[in-house]
């Protein structure tokens, strides 16, 4: 008669990439500030096992950006920070430490017209 292992004594460690994670964390937090995931970059450091994690996007290039109010932004960056702390660590089991949002400066670059 065979007997079947006990799973929590034989669980293996799987080992995900930095890129990997940079991409979750991006598309986590593109989703929740309303972007594509490109318009947002990331910063991951991990000291001791838990990973902080620094998010930058642009300003401008929020939706409704010209019509907020500094409550308004606060409310979207801490919505921002939340997200990006619950669902990355759901989703690669992560433990997530401090999770800084930055909006930063938006450059148009437009054409120039000859006078």
């Amino acid at each position: 008669m065979s007997t079947v292992p006990d799973i929590a004594t034989t669980r293996g460690r799987t080992q995900i990439g930095t890129r990997a994670v940079s991409q979750v964390v991006s598309a986590i937090a593109a989703e929740a500030l309303g972007l594509r995931r490109r318009q947002v970059s990331v910063d991951l450091n991990d000291t001791a096992g838990v990973v902080d994690v620094t998010v930058r996007a642009p300003h401008r290039a929020l939706p409704d950006a010209a019509a907020d109010t500094d409550d308004d932004e606060l409310a979207r960056t801490e919505h921002t920070r939340k997200q990006v702390r619950g669902t990355v660590g759901e989703l690669t089991g992560i433990q997530v430490g401090a999770v800084t949002v930055r909006l930063t400066t938006h450059r148009l670059h437009l054409p120039h017209r000859g006078s």
